[in-house]
């Protein structure tokens, strides 16, 4: 899927009421910007959106129980880069077959991490 970092930030934030900041850009050398997508009331994040080697990435919160058969059976779908590798998937975006699928990746992230 043909999308670019602000595309995607955009399709992961509409109809929710988030934030965007980059809270891990500031005190590294690291030459990645990581754009983190957060729930606006508790902080908590549930999207992580980055490129690395040329190639758009989003790390998602995923069920335990879905992860780890993701990850095996979808090519596109690794494990987590930057979070719990148990809990978190990430997902290249140019991989993936289609938004409906990508939706339903976020939905699940969202709600996953939205406070209780």
């Amino acid at each position: 899927m043909e999308l670019t970092e602000d595309e995607l930030i955009k399709f992961i934030s509409e109809n929710r009421d988030v934030i965007v900041d980059e809270p891990f850009n500031g005190f590294t050398r690291n030459k990645m910007i990581f754009h983190a997508v957060r729930h606006k009331d508790s902080k908590k994040i549930f999207a992580l959106v980055y490129v690395k080697d040329d190639k758009l990435f989003v790390d998602l919160k995923a069920d335990p129980s879905v992860a780890s058969d993701l990850i095996e059976a979808v090519p596109y779908i690794l494990q987590g880069q930057h979070f719990d590798k148990i809990h978190w998937l990430t997902v290249d975006i140019q991989e993936i077959e289609s938004k409906t699928e990508l939706a339903n990746l976020i939905e699940k992230s969202y709600q996953l991490t939205k406070k209780l």
